[in-house]
């Protein structure tokens, strides 16, 4: 008989050349796509060139199906953080000069510390298999923060930079200047990858009135 050089996949209804699976489109599981590497390589002929392809496939298969799996996890968090309502409840204290030997102290502003939100966030990232992570690295008069969205089951995982001079106010030492930028810069990157909205008008120190109403956090 002669040799069969055409490798086929054999079903309950069909044989299909394992050549026009190959090219399936990437709606395919990665578990056919990874049967059919092993098909592939366990051929006598194997090709190189298509198992090659097949690798490739389930790649992209399986990237795919770890952004679809962050995506629908990310998206059941903000719903949850959608009735959760933060406020900034944290005084900065500003010192005034009165011209004499006394000076008094009034609330610049107010901000929602880390802690504040973390609070809120950390149980419901529990909850869905995910993790924020942040790092940190000096940049050109500041530090640069990036926060880390990761799925942990698939894997996937985005990542929010932000950079900032470091704070220096209030006579900081250099370690305590890096530790206060860290801290600011890890809140607004947690605010903006889940579009957390706080009450209250942050001015970041200008010293405006707290007018009652909420807007997101932004740089």
């Amino acid at each position: 008989m002669e040799e069969q050089t055409t490798l086929t996949l054999k079903t309950k209804e069909s044989k299909r050349p394992v050549e026009s699976l190959i090219y399936a489109p990437l709606s395919d599981s990665p578990s056919r796509v990874l049967a059919l590497i092993e098909r592939v390589a366990l051929a006598p002929r194997a090709n190189v060139e298509k198992l090659e392809h097949l690798i490739a496939m389930y790649e992209r298969v399986k990237a795919k199906e770890a952004e679809l799996a962050y995506n629908a996890a990310k998206a059941r968090i903000l719903k949850k953080l959608a009735g959760i309502k933060i406020v900034k409840n944290r005084p900065v204290l500003s010192e005034l000069d009165n011209r004499g030997p006394q000076k008094s102290t009034v609330e610049a502003f107010k901000y929602a510390p880390l802690e504040e939100i973390d609070k809120h966030l950390r149980p419901l990232l529990a909850e869905e298999g995910m993790d924020l992570s942040y790092s940190d690295e000096p940049c050109e008069g500041g530090i640069l923060i990036r926060g880390r969205l990761k799925h942990l089951p698939s894997g996937h995982y985005e990542d929010s930079f932000m950079p900032a001079p470091l704070d220096t106010t209030g006579g900081k030492s250099n370690v305590q200047a890096v530790g206060s930028t860290n801290s600011f810069l890890r809140r607004y990157v947690a605010c903006n990858i889940f579009n957390i909205v706080v009450v209250g008008d942050d001015d970041d120190g200008t010293g405006g009135t707290i007018r009652p109403r909420a807007r997101p956090l932004s740089s």
